[in-house]
């Protein structure tokens, strides 16, 4: 009866290096692809929050320009947004298409018509500015 159990139990096979070697090729595949899908949306999320954070940059700094009754200038670069007191990275998925500076008066307001353009991959955010309130708009392009 002993012998007859261990038969049954030396019958029982197992993965062959070729077969470990396919089945960790299969995982890793599966594992990249889901990784790019991650990080594409994970980018797609940072390129949100810096717009987000964008807007809130430019109404502080409208706000600094008021509470301390002088000119202050957003100036572009870059890599990066600064007022003079802060600045704001700007992520390497979005390029930042010209140079440019906005000059806030002693009220807040500004003096200038300008558009401020952002290269995302998938769209071209445009951000048009309002003579004399300093007020802002968000306008989202589709990519040439």
């Amino acid at each position: 009866m002993l012998s007859k159990i261990k038969l049954k139990q030396s019958q029982i096979r197992a993965f062959t290096m070729l077969e470990s070697l396919l089945v960790l090729g299969l995982v890793s595949l599966l594992a990249l692809s889901l990784s790019n899908s991650v990080q594409s949306t994970f980018a797609a999320v940072e390129e949100q929050i810096f717009f987000m954070e964008f807007e809130e940059f430019y109404r502080e700094t409208q706000q600094l320009s008021l509470a301390g009754q002088k000119k202050i200038s957003l100036d572009f670069h870059d890599r990066s947004i600064s007022n003079g007191y802060q600045k704001l990275a700007i992520p390497n998925s979005i390029q930042l298409q010209s140079h440019q500076s906005i000059n806030f008066d002693k009220a807040g307001g500004n003096s200038s018509l300008a558009s401020i353009r952002f290269q995302t991959r998938k769209e071209v955010v445009r951000y048009q500015l309002y003579l004399g309130n300093g007020k802002i708009k968000r306008i989202q392009e589709a990519k040439n």
